[in-house]
């Protein structure tokens, strides 16, 4: 039954800090497209770049704190794979769309 407990936390922790991730950025940024469209200052990337990060802290420090509330390492773990998994992916999506590639 722990084991089985266990999985459940660690679905979750995947699962909600990956779609946490996602809100941060749909709620912070413009689309991929739409950067590769308007971005086109130096200085509007810089702000790209910028709020991805805030994006990106945002998001670890949502897992670091649903880990810390699932009380378990292996949560903690999967919370930050499911997070960086989702900022590798937009990531290169806006890297795409600010030198021209998407």
């Amino acid at each position: 039954m722990a084991d089985d407990l266990q999985g459940l936390k660690d679905a979750l922790a995947f699962s909600v800090n990956l779609i946490a991730s996602e809100h941060f950025i749909s709620a912070g940024m413009s689309s991929p497209w739409s950067v590769a469209k308007f971005a086109k200052t130096d200085k509007d990337k810089e702000q790209v770049w910028r709020l991805f990060q805030e994006c990106v802290v945002a998001s670890l420090a949502t897992s670091a704190i649903m880990g810390y509330l699932l009380g378990s390492w292996e949560a903690f773990f999967w919370g930050i794979v499911g997070a960086v998994s989702v900022m590798i992916f937009v990531g290169s999506q806006y890297e795409r769309a600010l030198d021209g590639t998407l």
